[in-house]
């Protein structure tokens, strides 16, 4: 099995909307990717420093505020061709279209989010984001096209004046959420260009037993995605073995999965589950070494 890696040495936007609500940062471009997410059988570029070949805009309906929904308008577009890509020009990868992963500047507040297509405006997309905080978030949104080759484009949304503090430098390897214990551990320790082995240990904090029920969750029994504490750099896995075949298999007690980071410093670490009829996102926080 495989991870999927993306090094955003620079972010470029092509970014539209409402006064405030949004911000552009030309002096990066977002690198693209080949499809090496663990337990996807999917090809595509191998060399990460590539042109982009999608640019993102997003257009927020009104001003975005803490604790409050409001509707996003998204556009993917092709820039060799100037067209709006809809969900004819992407592949399904892990259930969906278009992923989208939105994460603040303090690596605190992070969202996995789905946009739909806009029925009424060919070639739009559209979601409903709730910044938690009132600052900058960055929004990754990750794509597949038909041959395989994988994207990530970033772009921002402002959800207020507020500065994010630096991320956290504290080392967090447990989590505790919705009845559940989490614990990471690495088989090595974390060093730039080095590949290692994660695991999260899964217990229930009733019975103080092994969680063995994993649910699938977007065609896997997992999904970790790891940011560089400089915000620019991601890096999105699934575990490793089997992925689920049908709605009723169940998985645990532990995820196990491959990283590899590309950048020395702080590293934070999110997992999505879904166990119990819950979907669950619990933080973890490591370092690397260069």
């Amino acid at each position: 099995m495989k991870t999927s890696l993306l090094t955003a040495a620079a972010l470029s936007l092509a970014l539209v909307g409402c006064g405030p609500a949004t911000k552009v940062d030309t002096a990066k471009t977002a690198t693209s990717v080949a499809d090496k997410h663990a337990g996807m059988a999917m090809g595509g570029h191998d060399d990460d420093t590539h042109a982009p070949t999608m640019k993102l805009a997003l257009s927020p309906n009104g001003p975005l505020a803490p604790g409050r929904a409001q509707g996003v308008t998204l556009t993917l577009t092709n820039i060799a061709s100037g067209k709006p890509l809809g969900p004819s020009d992407l592949a399904l990868a892990h259930t969906k279209r278009l992923h989208l992963l939105i994460v603040d500047g303090s690596l605190t507040d992070y969202q996995h989010i789905h946009p739909v297509v806009d029925p009424a405006k060919s070639g739009q997309w559209r979601f409903d984001f709730t910044p938690l905080l009132g600052r900058t978030y960055k929004v990754w949104a990750d794509a597949t096209l038909p041959d395989g080759t994988q994207e990530y484009i970033g772009a921002e949304l402002v959800a207020g004046a507020e500065k994010a503090p630096l991320p956290s430098t504290a080392t967090v390897m447990t989590a505790e959420k919705d009845g559940l214990k989490f614990s990471l551990s690495f088989s090595t320790p974390l060093k730039v260009g080095q590949a290692a082995q994660g695991s999260i240990a899964i217990v229930d904090t009733k019975t103080g037993k092994p969680f063995a029920a994993l649910q699938p969750i977007m065609g896997a029994f997992g999904h970790i995605v790891a940011f560089a504490g400089n915000w620019d750099s991601i890096e999105h896995v699934h575990p490793l073995g089997e992925e689920p075949k049908s709605e009723g298999e169940r998985s645990g007690p532990a995820i196990n999965f491959h990283i590899q980071p590309e950048q020395s410093g702080t590293l934070k670490l999110f997992a999505q589950v879904r166990a119990n009829g819950r979907e669950t996102i619990v933080p973890f926080t490591a370092n690397v070494a260069p």
